[in-house]
């Protein structure tokens, strides 16, 4: 445990096997091992130390909610909603569990039952703003703009500083067609993380919507200067699109 503290992964790990070897049959050490492989992406290897530990007791919900968590992370879904099922109906006062299966439900757009699981996760701790900040992409891809937009304002009064949920925010007020607040969310965002690249799209994209073209460009282009290889080919394709259209127009 104290590696693990320290950052030390690969030593914790040394010393978890060795407690195994001493004795086979200690259930934390396995769970304890298979959450260190998790963190390091031995997912395999990690399933099968939540496995032992099931086998040696499986009425452990903590086993099954990190094997849950694990097939979450390498997409195995059905997997992990079983997991994640049987940890809440072993603890169902613990609000991380409903969270990792409402990140499950929403990988597999079943938004609905993610709402459901962050209502239940929110009603245990109603001050977690990531479940707040979870439930309103949910809501958002739902539709329900008006539910997101509130779950992040509470979201943001928690943890004021936090980009990722401004930027949430202001794609929100983008599809409510509010783009004078959306403009402020982006520019908050890029605030507190200047290269967040995504930011400097969707604010390209709400300089746009209101006719501020050489503001919009300025903001692509930063986008692609951050993005790199990675950015969308289509906003490579509107950028040279508005540079040819604002070229012609100074030789007018």
């Amino acid at each position: 445990m104290a590696f693990t503290n320290m950052g030390e992964l690969d030593l914790a790990l040394k010393d978890y096997s060795t407690v195994i070897e001493l004795n086979p049959y200690q259930v934390n050490a396995y769970q304890e091992r298979g959450i260190i492989e998790t963190n390091l992406g031995r997912y395999n290897e990690a399933i099968a130390d939540f496995n032992r530990a099931l086998e040696l007791d499986p009425l452990f919900d903590g086993a099954h909610y990190r094997r849950g968590l694990t097939y979450t992370l390498i997409g195995q879904y059905a997997q992990a909603l079983e997991d994640l099922s049987l940890a809440i109906d072993m603890n169902p006062l613990y609000p991380q569990y409903y969270q990792q299966r409402a990140l499950a439900y929403a990988a597999l757009g079943q938004h609905e039952r993610a709402v459901l699981d962050l209502d239940q996760t929110l009603l245990l701790d109603v001050r977690d703003p990531l479940s707040l900040y979870y439930r309103a992409r949910s809501q958002s891809a739902l539709g329900n703009f008006d539910r997101a937009i509130s779950d992040l304002t509470y979201a943001l009064a928690l943890v004021p500083h936090d980009p990722a949920i401004y930027f949430e925010r202001a794609s929100n007020y983008y599809y409510r067609a509010d783009y004078l607040r959306a403009l402020a969310d982006y520019e908050q965002a890029i605030r507190f993380e200047p290269t967040f690249a995504e930011a400097y799209a969707g604010l390209g994209a709400a300089f746009l919507q209101v006719g501020h073209v050489q503001e919009a460009l300025k903001s692509y282009r930063r986008y692609l200067e951050l993005a790199g290889e990675q950015a969308d080919v289509r906003i490579r394709r509107l950028v040279a699109r508005l540079s040819e259209q604002q070229a012609m127009r100074l030789q007018a």
